[in-house]
């Protein structure tokens, strides 16, 4: 009887263990602190492009109602498709982008900081390649960065690289054993007056970050570090 429930509990613990590194967007929270660079982005994404697709199909048969209905869309994050960005003539790579996001939502965290959206990039054979993570926040006047800022230096130390007359306001950098982490903050004016900061952190593989600084990242239509 010992054994049959030793067995069962290593059973049911596996089960847990598989099931976690799998979470999907809209139903997961991720803890970026603990990020794995063998993140699977295409399992994470998938069924949002299947909602946007389901919704397309009804829509195009006149089922509006079935279309934009609340059980169809509760736990939709605005992903659309799958991206293609070439950058030779046989290497591409895809990129997951969340086209809105809703700023009560939480979708990552890092400590105390929470993210509103998520874009990941992958090479042609579904391979992690980099994250970015959008915190929101109105009239803070740099608080959010600066909490996540103090966060990312707690975690990892000093950065290897500030740079405080940057386009976009600071730009900061860290190396771990498998990421290059970069932080920015973008500052825009709305349509009211108000004052919004786009806190983006950015997750990179190390191993592939040089080949694609060089080769995406400042050249292509998507805005990514630079």
């Amino acid at each position: 009887m010992g054994k049959i429930i030793l067995t069962l509990f290593f059973v049911f613990n596996f089960t847990m263990q598989f099931c976690g590194q799998n979470p999907e967007l809209g139903n997961s929270k991720i803890d970026l602190k603990t990020f794995s660079v063998k993140f699977n982005v295409n399992d994470f994404y998938k069924n949002q492009i299947e909602t946007h697709k389901k919704s397309l199909e009804f829509y195009s048969q006149g089922k509006t109602k079935e279309a934009f209905s609340k059980e169809l869309l509760k736990d939709y994050k605005f992903v659309e498709n799958v991206d293609t960005l070439f950058i030779d003539k046989d290497k591409y790579l895809l990129l997951y982008l969340m086209k809105g996001m809703d700023t009560k939502d939480t979708l990552a965290t890092f400590g105390s900081i929470r993210f509103q959206k998520l874009d990941m990039i992958t090479n042609e054979k579904k391979y992690f390649q980099s994250l970015r993570a959008t915190s929101w926040a109105y009239k803070d006047n740099k608080k959010n960065f600066n909490n996540l800022k103090n966060e990312l230096q707690n975690t990892y130390g000093n950065p290897k690289i500030i740079v405080e007359t940057f386009e976009h306001g600071e730009y900061y950098e860290w190396v771990t054993k498998d990421f290059v982490v970069n932080l920015i903050v973008d500052i825009d004016e709305e349509s009211d007056g108000k004052i919004s900061f786009a806190t983006k952190l950015y997750l990179t593989d190390k191993n592939e970050y040089e080949k694609l600084k060089s080769n995406v990242f400042g050249k292509t239509k998507y805005y990514w570090i630079y």
